[in-house]
Parts: C-alpha cells; sequence; structure tokens
C-alpha cells in the first residue's frame, strides 16, 4: 500500500522530548522551526549498483516478502458521503527489472461499498541501506465493475517518471523530508518525513509497539495523512489530514501469509493486469519486457501449501 503519487501527502514534524516516547509525550513543531526539516524533500541518490534483491525484504515496517497479503479498511469520501473502503494488498512474487535494478511487484485491490473501484499495481525495489523505492506502477479504474480509464502507468525513468524512496530502511525524527516519487518528471510529486517514534498503536487487527507514524502529502504541500507503520507488519493505520482530497480512513483488518496456490493465484492477477495494460498504455507497457515470476524462490521460506496463516497475536 501507500501509493506516492495519487492522493496527496504531508509538513510538520513532531519533535520528542528524551525517554520513553508515547502519543502523549511529543509536540509539534513547523517545520521551517526545524532547520533540519526543509521545505524541499531530499532525492536520494539512485545507483543501480546500491540494490538488492527486493525480496530479502530487510525493511522491517514494509516488508517485501511475497505471498504477505494484508486487508485494511476504513471510509473514503465521496461527494459529501462517507462510504465503506476496503483495500486488499498482496506482495506477489512477480518481477521485472526497471531503470536496471530488479523489482517486485505488489497489487492493490480496492473496493468501495462492496464494488471493486480500482486494482493496480506498483513496482517495489530495495536498495542495501534498507530503503524502499517504487519505480514503477499502473492503476486501473473501475465503475459498476467495468473498466473506465488508467489513473497511472509507468516504468522509471524511461517513461518520464521520477523514482523515490518511499520508506527510508532507518527513520529517527532528525531524518530529512524525502522524495517519494513521481508519475511524471518535472512534478513535484510526493514526500514524506518522521512525525512520531515509538508508538503503542491499536487497530482491529490488534496491538501493536514500537510503532513509527510518517507524515506524508504532495512535496509542495505535504499535508495529507499520517501512516503507521509497525515492526515487521507495516502500515497497520492511516489518518487523514486537511489536504486529503477524500478523507481515506483505514486500518489493519487482517494479515496473512499466502500459501503457494495463493500466490500463485495472486501473481497471475498481475499478470493478467499487466496484459491489460500493454492494450490501454502501450507507449508505456507495450514497449517494454514482460514481467514474470520469481519461481527460483526458496520453497522452504513459504508456509504450507494452500494455507493462509494468520501472522502475529490478536488481542
Amino acid at each position: 500500500m501507500g501509493k506516492p503519487i495519487k492522493r496527496g501527502r504531508v509538513c510538520t514534524v513532531l519533535m520528542c522530548l528524551a525517554g520513553a516516547v508515547t502519543a502523549g509525550s511529543c509536540s509539534a513543531s513547523s517545520s521551517a522551526a526545524n532547520p533540519e526539516i526543509g521545505p524541499v524533500p531530499r532525492h536520494t541518490k539512485f545507483d543501480p549498483a546500491n540494490f538488492v534483491d527486493p525480496t530479502t525484504s530487510t525493511n522491517r515496517f514494509h516488508p517485501l516478502r511475497p505471498g504477505m497479503q494484508w486487508v485494511r479498511g476504513g471510509t473514503t469520501e465521496v461527494g459529501h458521503r462517507k462510504i465503506p473502503h476496503q483495500v486488499t494488498s498482496t506482495v506477489t512474487d512477480v518481477v521485472r527489472t526497471i531503470d536496471g535494478v530488479k523489482v517486485v511487484a505488489m497489487i492493490d485491490q480496492s473496493s468501495d461499498a462492496g464494488e471493486t473501484n480500482q486494482v493496480g499495481m506498483d513496482f517495489f525495489a530495495l536498495d542495501k541501506f534498507g530503503n524502499v523505492w517504487i519505480l514503477g506502477g499502473y492503476t486501473e479504474d473501475y465503475e459498476s465493475g467495468r473498466f473506465t480509464n488508467v489513473e497511472d502507468a509507468w516504468l522509471g525513468r524511461a517513461t518520464g517518471g521520477d523514482p523515490g524512496v518511499l520508506l527510508p530502511g532507518h527513520v529517527d525524527l532528525k531524518t530529512p523530508r524525502w522524495f517519494e516519487g513521481s508519475v511524471v518528471a518535472g512534478r513535484p510529486g510526493s514526500a514524506g518525513e518522521p512525525a512520531l517514534l515509538g508508538l503503542h498503536r491499536c487497530v482491529k487487527f490488534g496491538c501493536f509497539d514500537n510503532v513509527i507514524a510518517v507524515r506524508e502529502g504532495e512535496a509542495t504541500e505535504i499535508d495529507n495523512e499520517f501512516k503507521y507503520y509497525a515492526p515487521g507488519v507495516g502500515l497497520v493505520d492511516n489518518v487523514p489530514h486537511g489536504a486529503s482530497l477524500h478523507q481515506d480512513t483505514f486500518e489493519l483488518l487482517n494479515y496473512v501469509e499466502l500459501g503457494p496456490q495463493g500466490l500463485a493465484e495472486m501473481s497471475q492477477v498481475v499478470l493478467d493486469l499487466e496484459a491489460h495494460a500493454r492494450e490501454v498504455s502501450p507507449k508505456v507497457f507495450g514497449v517494454a519486457a514482460q514481467s514474470h515470476r520469481n519461481t527460483d524462490r526458496d520453497p522452504g521460506a513459504q508456509r504450507q501449501a494452500n494455507v493462509s496463516q494468520t501472522i502475529g497475536d490478536r488481542p
């Protein structure tokens, strides 16, 4: 989850006193009051030599292990109405190369009021510093169960995009605001910055310790939402802020690791989606090499066949 180019993102850094950090122990200060966090997001140097196999999943706040699946739900605003909103995100074993870097596909399947409204995939990369990058993606919109249009389609710099870091490998309150990426070169894109650390956060799925909160938004107006990440689990909660267009709220409802059959099914969804992308976005996907399943992974690292097992303990 976490598309950095679709819905806006963040601006203030919350500084905490020394000692145990809780939601009540921090106070806010503007970025202008903290010269370490400037208004211009930092672009992390992109060097293909620094990247590793993304499925090694060394960023504990943004896991990328194939077969991991999250269901998150809440509400979104359509017009002036709040309606139920749910997103199922799955790390598949579909891989490709973008800008000389191996990436893995995560698919998001979204529904409003129980009806599919969006299906998309993001291509994530991982560098040796634990930074999770987004190097490409594709999203389709639906209405009444039928495809209507393409919201975004890009595969790295060759298609005019500007890759960025979705979540750094290490985040503390002195981490400068970082550039998350942009679909269109020259556009401000999206950015993130640290907000809170060491939180205890409870959602419908359960409670988590040592949670970090990241403020996200458009790079020029970073006040869209707070995203809460739990170690070993990833995104567990999203709280909208002033610049959020649809005021999306969602929290973790379920978290499983798919068995080989379930993983194969979700990976095929990605390959089918890409096949459609080659038809409707030929300038991006029609000229690119096709993605493929990474069948060289160690099957012993997967759960037993045809079984989806819940990860973590419920309260």
